[in-house]
């Protein structure tokens, strides 16, 4: 091919790439498409099927990333969000389920959402279960936590505890966990009001940590207190567990470890390195 049979197929590349990412109504073409060869009506015409047909898998992708958020909103206010996500922030490969995690901070610019404050924190949590249900299974130990042993014969300075892959934590000031147990999925004949908890939490202006991690093909949300969510955030940090337990201590720590490894939140217990990681 000749330079200028490259430069020419570069133009051609680009204007297409604008005209599917712009963010204009379908009778507008973005600038420089006229002057390509053979773009006339035809063309056009299939450049609105190009771009409605990514704003149906941009809608898509989003709201099987993001379920208990399109439930809240609908699927009308995720097909508007998609597209507005698809045109600022592309997806930058062919997976789209790795796509859609600025759509919190979305919904948290938008004044027209601003009256459920609480949306943004339920489309992170939904992402962080997401990326859960992605993450690489963790390394099989020869006897549950490796490590383990450590916990006995080391002082907690000297450790640091590793967690499984996908393990995440979100604060936030609202019924977080609440509002996502309520949107999932109930047994049939069950008729039990199961929006009555998180209606209340959201009466209470309840503030709920939620904990996620996946357990097998499974992820799972737990709630932890403030105190075991401050500790578990400083050892997500890469803190000893000593500094953990002096400047975040949990409520219990044999609680918390216990739940911990009935959970499978730990993959490993490892001497702690000054300087590799937080001290």
């Amino acid at each position: 091919m000749t330079d200028n049979a490259l430069r020419a197929e570069a133009q051609r590349q680009a204007v297409l790439l604008a005209a599917l990412l712009a963010p204009c109504m379908p009778a507008e073409l973005p600038a420089g498409w006229a002057a390509l060869p053979g773009r006339g009506a035809k063309s056009a015409a299939g450049l609105q099927a190009y771009r409605g047909n990514a704003a149906a898998h941009a809608a898509r992708a989003l709201a099987d990333a993001h379920p208990v958020f399109a439930q809240l909103v609908g699927d009308e206010t995720v097909a508007a969000l998609a597209w507005r996500l698809w045109c600022s922030q592309p997806p930058a490969h062919g997976d789209l389920g790795g796509w859609g995690e600025g759509l919190a901070e979305l919904v948290a610019s938008l004044p027209e959402l601003a009256e459920d404050a609480y949306l943004p924190d339920v489309a992170r949590l939904d992402w962080c279960v997401h990326l859960a249900s992605r993450a690489a299974d963790a390394a099989p130990a020869a006897e549950g936590v490796a490590g383990l042993g450590l916990l006995a014969s080391h002082a907690p300075d000297a450790l640091r505890l590793q967690f499984t892959p996908g393990l995440a934590l979100l604060a936030s000031r609202f019924p977080v966990v609440s509002i996502w147990r309520a949107h999932q999925p109930v047994a049939e004949g069950d008729n039990a009001d199961r929006f009555a908890a998180a209606r209340a939490a959201l009466a209470e202006a309840r503030g709920e940590a939620a904990l996620v991690c996946r357990s097998g093909w499974r992820v799972q949300v737990s709630e932890l207190s403030a105190a075991d969510a401050a500790f578990t955030t400083a050892l997500l940090a890469g803190y000893s567990l000593g500094r953990a337990l002096a400047g975040q201590p949990p409520e219990d720590f044999t609680a918390w470890l216990v739940r911990a490894l009935q959970a499978g939140w730990l993959q490993a217990v490892q001497p702690h390195i000054p300087g590799d990681t937080p001290s």
